[in-house]
């Protein structure tokens, strides 16, 4: 792997949820386009915001960064449940989905305490 968050576990994760939430997307149906583009596109985020959150620094944009990817994490949220009160989506794949959502926000709220103890580690030298 030529890139360091390629071997991120969350970067991963949020790679196939990216998957996921594109492939269910697609098969909204032109009526609900607009629902279908905001999920696909905070779904792409979350990818995108891990990257560049390994490449930032001070640590600081750092956080920011990952701050930003766990956002788009908890702004799928409602998307999921209008998807699902509009019977777009399966209860199993939404029950599926928030969970992966859930266990990406958790493994994000660690890369970003992890970033606050280093930047208050390396401002204590």
């Amino acid at each position: 792997m030529a890139f360091s968050f390629e071997g991120l576990n969350v970067y991963q994760r949020a790679l196939k949820v990216a998957e996921t939430v594109s492939g269910m997307a697609a098969a909204f149906g032109r009526g609900h386009y607009l629902l279908a583009d905001e999920l696909r596109r905070r779904a792409y985020r979350i990818c995108q915001q891990i990257a560049e959150g390994t490449g930032r620094w001070p640590r600081a944009e750092q956080r920011g960064a990952y701050s930003a990817a766990r956002g788009c994490v908890l702004e799928i949220v409602p998307l999921l449940e209008l998807a699902r009160r509009a019977s777009l989506l399966p209860v199993e794949m939404h029950e599926s989905l928030r969970g992966e959502l859930d266990t990406l926000s958790k493994m994000l709220a660690g890369l970003i305490r992890g970033s606050e103890q280093k930047s208050a580690t390396s401002e204590g030298k």
